[in-house]
């Protein structure tokens, strides 16, 4: 092998394993012990003045929300909604029953809200990080009954949202 192939290997492997660009390569703006940005486009948007890169990192967190209660039970104007027991019926006292999603964990089945002996499985997303189940009728709603979250048939993901059903 000769000295020439061998100092092209190591140049590859240098170049491949992210070392700086050669003396006099650094984009405008780039000081001296700065290192270059990761592409092209980060360099450009550096000497342009910008700090930050022009697409977001996929990795940033999302910004807390704001605290929020776990069940909200609420007057909805919709003309339709669920009975309880399988079936969308026109609404006649609508009420929105509202679960703070983010405190658990995703699921491959789909939620069910458990009102008493009431089952609600159609469920919309109004803001992010709720689910809005909706009752057609708040007066078929039993007063004082718990209120769980479950997915799918599973009764081992059952999680209590209130204690006891109070309406507005």
């Amino acid at each position: 092998m000769s000295v020439r192939s061998i100092l092209l290997g190591v140049l590859l492997l240098l170049g491949c394993a992210g070392a700086d660009d050669p003396p006099g390569t650094a984009a405008p703006g780039d000081g001296p012990g700065t290192p270059s940005g990761p592409t092209r486009a980060s360099r450009e948007a550096a000497a342009r003045g910008r700090a930050e890169s022009p697409v977001a990192p996929s990795s940033a967190a999302a910004p807390p929300a704001a605290a929020r209660p776990l069940f909200v039970a609420r007057p909805v104007d919709v003309q339709r909604g669920e009975d309880g027991r399988g079936a969308t019926v026109p609404a006649t006292r609508p009420v929105a029953l509202d679960v703070d999603a983010t405190r658990f964990p995703a699921r491959a089945l789909d939620p069910v809200l458990l009102v008493g002996a009431l089952r609600f499985a159609d469920y919309t997303y109004p803001r992010p990080g709720v689910l809005r189940f909706v009752a057609a009728d708040a007066s078929a709603l039993p007063d004082g009954v718990e209120v769980a979250i479950q997915y799918g048939d599973d009764p081992s993901t059952r999680q209590v949202v209130a204690p006891a059903l109070d309406l507005p």
